[in-house]
């Protein structure tokens, strides 16, 4: 974290502390605008920087909101309160920023028509832009706990030629899959939703892997700014317990999150040899315009990689 940005946190920390000692309520008054209006417009970035990749990943996308539109969705926040009321279409869209990495990743480190395994396949836009980019994708997630909310979804992967499965059936330890026949494996978003040890998880998804296979990771990043602001404050960086103390069980939200060197050395942990180790911002692209503080924030995230909202690996499993 550059020393500028350091200052200007403990000058917010100071001042929110001070304005407590005081007797005051409310939040601590918001630091001036430094910088310029920064426009936001994420299908421009995206098809600029991934031009092979966007068209699939857009595709994709529009697809699932097709499929969802109407649908209640409130059975996703049974066990993961965080959900409730959640913007899902926003939340796709900004994922094209994920499905490209992906996409990109695959086609340089995996081969052309190669199987591919989506672990915690969800709404289906990465299994989605996979097929579309020439892979034969198998999709695996929790359908039938969601009910029929997910349904559509499972209705258009299925009409795409992809297969898919249910952890029901195949098992949380993937019992039920073929093991060793895959070039690569996808678990987008998984990894920090295990309430135990992610050696499990990785172990099961390694030994899905065909010798030399590669996975791709992305979960959200521990490190990420608006997190450290968060804690600065004194406020959590979870769902409110208010929330979370009511909900069923298995609760499936955010267990653990990680950093990148976290992730790394679990890679080398399970054998693998890391390839790339990659952080970027996700959820800004639900905006036009950054003012303000968030205008400054996103220019020192992008001068320093750690502070960024999400992390993606990739990684390969060893020939022998």
């Amino acid at each position: 974290m550059s020393s500028t940005l350091f200052d200007r946190l403990r000058a917010r920390f100071q001042r929110s502390t001070a304005t407590t000692a005081a007797g005051a309520t409310g939040p601590s008054t918001p630091l001036p605008p430094v910088t310029d209006p920064i426009v936001i417009d994420q299908r421009a970035l995206l098809s600029a920087e991934y031009p092979i990749e966007f068209p699939a990943a857009d595709a994709a996308t529009s697809s699932v909101l097709a499929a969802i539109a109407g649908v209640d969705l409130e059975a996703l926040a049974a066990q993961s309160p965080s959900l409730k009321g959640y913007d899902w279409t926003s939340y796709l869209q900004c994922s094209r920023s994920r499905v490209v990495r992906v996409q990109r990743a695959l086609r340089e480190h995996a081969p052309g028509g190669g199987r591919v395994l989506d672990l915690g396949s969800y709404f289906g836009n990465f299994a989605l832009a996979l097929s579309a980019s020439g892979f034969r994708v198998d999709a695996v997630d929790s359908y039938s706990r969601y009910g029929g909310a997910l349904a559509s979804v499972v209705a258009l992967q299925h009409a795409k030629g992809i297969r898919v499965h249910d952890f029901a059936v195949v098992g949380h330890d993937l019992h039920g899959l073929e093991h060793g026949e895959y070039d690569a494996v996808v678990c987008g978003g998984v990894i920090e939703h295990i309430a135990h040890t992610p050696r499990l998880l990785l172990e099961s998804v390694s030994s899905m892997l065909k010798p030399g296979g590669v996975l791709v990771l992305d979960t959200p990043n521990l490190g990420y700014l608006y997190k450290r602001l968060a804690l600065l404050e004194g406020r959590s960086i979870f769902p409110p317990i208010t929330d979370q103390y009511f909900t069923d069980i298995p609760f499936e939200g955010h267990h653990r999150e990680y950093i990148p060197g976290e992730l790394e050395w679990m890679l080398h942990a399970v054998g693998h040899q890391v390839l790339s180790v990659e952080t970027f911002n996700y959820s800004v692209f639900g905006l036009s315009e950054l003012t303000g503080d968030d205008a400054a924030y996103f220019r020192q995230m992008e001068a320093d990689p750690a502070l960024r909202e999400l992390i993606m690996t990739v990684s390969r499993k060893p020939n022998a």
